[in-house]
């Protein structure tokens, strides 16, 4: 080949790659939505596994089962996130902490935050395994008050956990770690699995739990404690993470009705939560 159709092929490969950069960085800038907070509910099944960006912070609230650690951590790299600032389990049912390990094994994760319980699934078992030697590893039993970026979390441990761990055979979900964040002007609310007696010893403490967003409990599940709960936040957006097979129950997207919330669920989509600190859209993507 003559060296001016050597040029002409250099010339043709840097063009494309100039413009695989150019869709690359459109594509990352979208879903950081850069200078904004944003919310991304993994469309993972009946499980949670939420990103939330602000800038170069990243968290990770829950990893979705077993299989699911795969695809989180996929989705992480197609940002472009190498770094996970901090990583909060809720608690340790196979469909929050199940792919856990995978992700402590294939991303740099600075701060891991756990309810001060013992699970007793395989999943909980192999994520421990993980954690050995990590530097930064806290089980919470006592509420935790931080900032990262422009975001002001504080996360609740449960407040009475002998109550719950005393009168409910199976209490994972209501050791639930509970999550506050603010942005600007904004307040969303991460609820875990929490059930009647967690939703009732959260009223009952001293804590604005008025909140303009929230991640419902437990995946739609009814309980008659909501109906307090919703009037107590009194959101004006509500995410489900639920599936076609598990969709939220009918009893909790009426009451959602009832009160006029929009409810948006990752049945079939993510669901995208962006907020500027004075404006909160969502969408499913």
């Amino acid at each position: 080949m003559h060296r001016r159709q050597w040029a002409g092929v250099l010339a043709l490969i840097a063009a494309l790659l100039v413009i695989w950069m150019g869709i690359r960085w459109l594509s990352l800038s979208d879903n950081n939505e850069d200078g904004k907070l944003t919310i991304t509910a993994l469309s993972v099944g009946k499980a949670d596994a939420m990103i939330i960006q602000e800038s170069d912070q990243v968290l990770l609230f829950d990893t979705g089962e077993l299989d699911d650690g795969e695809k989180v951590v996929h989705e992480l790299e197609e940002r472009g996130v190498d770094q996970i600032d901090q990583l909060l389990i809720t608690h340790f049912d196979k469909d929050h902490v199940g792919g856990a390990a995978y992700v402590m094994e294939h991303m740099k994760v600075l701060s891991v935050v756990l309810p001060d319980y013992e699970g007793d699934r395989e999943e909980y078992r192999q994520f421990l395994l993980t954690l050995e030697g990590h530097p930064d590893v806290r089980r919470l039993t006592e509420p935790l008050e931080e900032t990262l970026g422009n975001m002001q979390i504080t996360i609740y441990p449960a407040e009475d956990a002998e109550e719950i761990q005393d009168t409910e055979e199976e209490y994972d979900n209501d050791m639930s770690l509970v999550a506050s964040i603010s942005y600007g002007d904004k307040r969303f609310l991460f609820t875990g699995d929490i059930e009647k007696t967690r939703i009732r010893q959260m009223l009952a403490a001293d804590v604005d739990w008025r909140h303009d967003w929230i991640k419902m409990p437990h995946h739609g599940r009814y309980q008659k404690e909501l109906e307090d709960l919703l009037e107590t936040v009194r959101p004006s957006e509500a995410v489900i993470c639920c599936s076609e097979k598990n969709p939220a129950e009918e009893k909790t997207l009426k009451l959602l009705e009832e009160w006029q919330i929009p409810v948006w669920d990752t049945t079939e989509r993510a669901v995208v939560t962006v907020c500027d600190g004075e404006k909160i859209t969502v969408r499913n993507e």
